[in-house]
């Protein structure tokens, strides 16, 4: 009896331990179908106003989860490349040290957890004298700023989920660059906040064009920045164009790259003719210049496959 059963007991077993290695099989095909993620940032290193691209290299049906600063990341995949993209940015006062980027592949459940060391930059002061009345603004003028702020903001609140924008961002002028980004200014030796864009340098009436496809969110007439212009390019990136003579496109309005949307001034608060420029990414004050040179190692592509966060991010920074 006891021989009868230990037979019972040993033959269970192997039926039992043949279901698993059958399940294992099974499995193991099925992973070998969507291989291991793989993840790398270019450049590796990410600067306070910086802006690096992110490489996944995944099949098109495995679309990623991707989480940066504890925050969904849109990204979106080039067929012609079979590589998902997106764009790390750091705010321009992010603290520094080390963040964590996850990566998640839906279909295998693969999770990747890679630090990126986000490195404080010094970019500079300058320092200026100024009339009082141009610094000190009384109490009408104030309430004027505060409302032009929360329009702004509101702008500034969403982005489309899906990009409309394609290939490298463009400089919208030719001009030298005249005020750099980041620099921080001290006026009648009070410290004011850090310039969140860059100063294009040119002369009156000159074109200014989109830096990529999308869709103008405001046009108007604002006291610090004059007459202004800003484009959602949907996935989290806007841009802005201020202080110029006029602007030629209207809220709603579609734009395509290099479409000129205004001409260059000095309306606002501003001392000559230039362009001041801005950018966005995913609610982050960045240097434009970064974002013109890490969009132009992303072939162009007509059409994109594309995984934004629901629904879209954004900030009031």
């Amino acid at each position: 009896m006891y021989s009868l059963r230990k037979t019972e007991l040993f033959g269970n077993l192997l039926v039992l331990l043949f279901l698993i290695g059958t399940a294992l099989l099974s499995f193991g095909n099925g992973f070998a179908a969507s291989p291991p993620v793989e993840v790398h940032v270019k450049p590796p290193t990410l600067y306070q106003g910086g802006v690096t691209l992110l490489e996944i290299k995944l099949g098109e049906k495995d679309r990623p989860e991707v989480t940066w600063l504890e925050s969904p990341l849109p990204v979106f995949y080039h067929k012609t490349a079979a590589l998902w993209y997106g764009f790390l940015s750091a705010d321009l006062l992010e603290d520094p040290g080390k963040k964590t980027i996850l990566v998640k592949d839906p279909f295998t459940m693969i999770l990747r957890e890679l630090e990126i060391e986000v490195k404080e930059k010094d970019y500079g002061e300058r320092r200026l004298t100024l009339p009082k009345k141009m610094v000190d603004l009384d109490e009408p003028t104030l309430q004027r700023i505060r409302k032009e702020s929360a329009i702004m903001k509101k702008a500034f609140r969403s982005s489309l989920p899906t990009p409309l924008w394609r290939g490298a961002f463009i400089r919208p002028v030719p001009g030298e660059i005249v005020g750099p980004f980041g620099r921080k200014s001290i006026i009648n030796g009070e410290p004011r906040s850090p310039h969140t864009g860059v100063d294009l340098k040119g002369p009156h009436g000159t074109p200014v064009k989109a830096m990529n496809n999308g869709k103008v969110v405001l046009t108007g007439e604002h006291f610090f920045t004059g007459r202004l212009v800003v484009i959602d390019h949907g996935g989290g990136i806007q841009s802005m164009y201020f202080h110029m003579e006029k602007h030629l496109v209207q809220s709603g309005q579609l734009v395509t790259k290099g479409d000129v949307i205004g001409l260059i001034g000095s309306t606002g608060r501003a001392t000559g003719p230039h362009l001041h420029l801005g950018i966005r990414v995913h609610g982050c004050r960045v240097d434009p210049m970064r974002l013109t040179a890490v969009s132009g190692n992303i072939p162009f592509q007509d059409g994109m496959t594309v995984k934004t966060p629901t629904p879209a991010t954004g900030t009031d920074r």
